[in-house]
């Protein structure tokens, strides 16, 4: 009976362990050969380790659990989430997040670490946790470039008038319109291929990489090397369910994802000029003399459509970019 007992006892015991395990799904929006995607992966293999099994991460890429917007809601909601979304999706609870992806805003990724790492976004992650977000790094997505079906861009002249794919957020509307002169189009993601292979839009916008991972070249002559955002993004949890782990286990989680940020961002900056050749190799004309001071010159009219930003933010942000 005693035997019995215990082995009673240790079934117990295996069944609460079972209940103990955490499973957070990890979304994005790319493709399997993205280094978002392998990196998430490595993510997973590393805290499940680390955690004693008590953290499980599972990954969904393309887009399977909804646009990044979707995805950030159900986090604000509680959900067994965390992801890499878009510093706009952001903005939608605290409009200031913006500014980290403002066009033409950074000289290089020194501009971009500088103003990460400084006390202004750190004001953004407290703010945003009262809508139940937790950021838990942030990371370089890539150099955001201009591409076409059909035309030739050089100068803010060229783009006028041009339909362009744009995320469904403020700041990429106000590029379009004030730096690009062009119509903002917003349409999902995995539905831009189409687009331009029917020809709904004249153009879109993203870093290169992304374009090879969606074989947007099929259907885009040109890249215009805009270099117009440095795509600065971050990786985002649920805060409740953050909350929810054991100390431990959020120590692990914490210093895993910064890890993968890291990772990302190394990935990120040495896709480019590789991503640039292999777009060329894929019969995309690449066009690098971009009068970037014009297009620059016009970015400097965005501020003015944030007026629930808070007072002097762009130039908060412009000052800790010139200090030396």
């Amino acid at each position: 009976m005693k035997a019995a007992g215990m082995g009673a006892f240790a079934l117990c015991m295996a069944g609460a362990a079972a209940q103990a395990e955490t499973v957070i799904r990890f979304a994005h929006m790319n493709g399997q050969t993205h280094f978002v995607h392998s990196e998430a992966i490595a993510l997973a293999e590393r805290v499940h380790e680390r955690s004693g099994g008590e953290v499980r991460i599972e990954v969904f890429p393309s887009g399977q659990l909804g646009e990044s917007s979707q995805i950030v809601e159900q986090m604000s909601f509680g959900a067994d989430l965390m992801g890499q979304v878009q510093a706009g999706n952001l903005a939608d609870y605290l409009p200031d997040f913006s500014i980290l992806v403002y066009p033409f805003m950074y000289d290089g990724i020194g501009d971009v670490e500088r103003l990460v790492g400084s006390d202004l976004v750190a004001g953004l992650n407290e703010g945003v946790l009262q809508s139940n977000l937790r950021v838990m790094c942030y990371l370089h997505y890539g150099t955001r470039d201009l591409y076409t079906r059909n035309r030739e861009v050089r100068s803010p002249a060229d783009s006028k008038d041009m339909s362009i794919r744009v995320q469904p957020v403020t700041i990429y509307t106000q590029m379009v319109e004030q730096v690009m002169g062009g119509a903002p189009t917003p349409i999902p993601w995995p539905e831009v291929y189409s687009a331009l292979a029917q020809g709904v839009i004249d153009a879109a916008e993203a870093p290169p990489l992304s374009i090879l991972d969606q074989r947007h070249y099929e259907h885009a002559r040109y890249l215009i090397q805009t270099n117009h955002i440095q795509d600065v993004v971050p990786l985002v949890i649920s805060a409740s369910q953050f909350d929810a782990l054991s100390p431990a286990s959020q120590e692990v989680l914490q210093t895993e994802t910064a890890a993968a940020c890291a990772a990302m961002s190394a990935a990120s900056i040495a896709s480019y000029e590789t991503g640039i050749e292999e777009l060329r190799a894929n019969g995309m004309t690449i066009i690098g003399d971009v009068d970037r001071a014009a297009f620059a010159e016009n970015a400097g009219l965005i501020a003015a459509s944030f007026p629930e930003w808070t007072p002097g933010l762009y130039d908060r942000a412009r000052a800790i970019l010139d200090a030396e």
